[in-house]
């Protein structure tokens, strides 16, 4: 049996459930695992065209397939080998870009009709299983959808990371409940949630400083304009339906979760696909008097003439960045 897996973020965790339901159907089966970027080639297809009637069955996992040359040709020879004695597992990562899509496609690198002859595809990709690394997380630590939810955002969606960071958490708690607040400082946190924070001091507070720091030391000019941007846009959304009487201030959690997010979060989406969950929404409730709806309209403008200049080479990134931070409230 001949598997292809392929996909971006849920590929990891997709690739250990086959590995275990591998495992768990064929005990103590032997395995060998190359990596295309280690240049085996030879020694790859020396073990797929080896079999021995002493083995009932072997198991042999191929990574790295997105970094092959001349993909198609080497998925064509698989057909001149027998697989009875064998399970393989070829794995192709897709990459995400900062925007959420895919930079290599597995569609452009390999004909399809030639995969399906040879392999069973199993996808994995983030749009169609963005609940898989939160199940994940719930049953690792036994906890609610919402900090689920919040520890992915903390420590990124890597799932080796989350592992490793689960087993911190486990070996620190020693068998006491979860709870996210008690487990934080021990977090490694991911670079995207420590710039959301600092992004929101900024709107919020008007903290400069911290983020200037942060952006001088990361570099991450056009990640933060993203972020400032989407951040805008939903503080702009708020802001109109506030005026129009459908949120406020003094709206219950309960209220605003029962009979107003469930006709209002499509206005809400994150790339496209997943809308802001409740409890985040109504966190900004207490933000809807402090800038009004032009203001929001502006900055939203601002940012995309400052990316667009940087882009273009118009104006240098740092100065130019730091330049639009310590004039935004002006």
């Amino acid at each position: 049996m001949v598997y292809f897996l392929y996909g971006d973020i849920p590929l990891q965790l997709k690739y250990e459930e086959l590995l275990k339901k591998i495992k768990d159907e064929n005990k103590n089966i032997p395995e060998q695992h190359f990596d295309i970027t280690q240049d085996e080639i030879d020694n790859i297809f020396q073990a797929l065209s080896t079999n021995s009637m002493f083995i009932p069955k072997s198991l042999i996992v191929i990574k790295r397939l997105e970094k092959m040359k001349g993909l198609n040709n080497f998925i064509k020879s698989l057909a001149e080998f027998n697989y009875s004695q064998k399970i393989i597992i070829l794995i192709y990562e897709e990459e995400l870009n900062d925007y959420g899509k895919t930079v290599n496609p597995l569609e452009k690198a390999l004909t399809m009709k030639n995969l399906e002859a040879i392999a069973k595809p199993l996808v994995a990709r983030k749009e169609s299983e963005k609940k898989s690394l939160q199940f994940f997380v719930e049953k690792k630590l036994n906890c609610s959808e919402y900090e689920a939810e919040k520890f992915i955002e903390m420590v990124g969606e890597d799932f080796l990371k989350i592992k490793n960071e689960i087993a911190k958490i486990e070996n620190f708690l020693n068998g006491e409940p979860f709870k996210l607040e008690k487990v934080k400082h021990i977090l490694s946190i991911n670079t995207e949630y420590n710039l959301y924070k600092l992004t929101e001091n900024f709107i919020y507070n008007k903290n400069s400083k911290d983020l200037i720091e942060h952006l001088r030391a990361e570099k991450n000019y056009m990640l933060f304009l993203n972020i400032l941007s989407e951040e805008l846009s939903t503080l702009f959304k708020l802001k109109d339906l506030s005026l129009r009487g459908i949120i406020g201030p003094s709206v219950s959690y309960n209220k605003f979760k029962a009979d107003i997010y469930p006709n209002i979060k499509n206005n809400f989406k994150i790339n496209n696909f997943k809308s802001t969950a409740e409890y985040p929404l109504f966190l900004k409730f207490k933000y809807l008097d402090l800038y009004s709806i032009d203001f929001y309209k502006k900055k939203m403008k601002d940012t995309l003439i400052v990316e667009y200049k940087i882009k273009t080479g118009q104006i240098e990134e740092i100065l130019g960045m730091e330049k639009f931070i310590l004039e935004f409230f002006i």
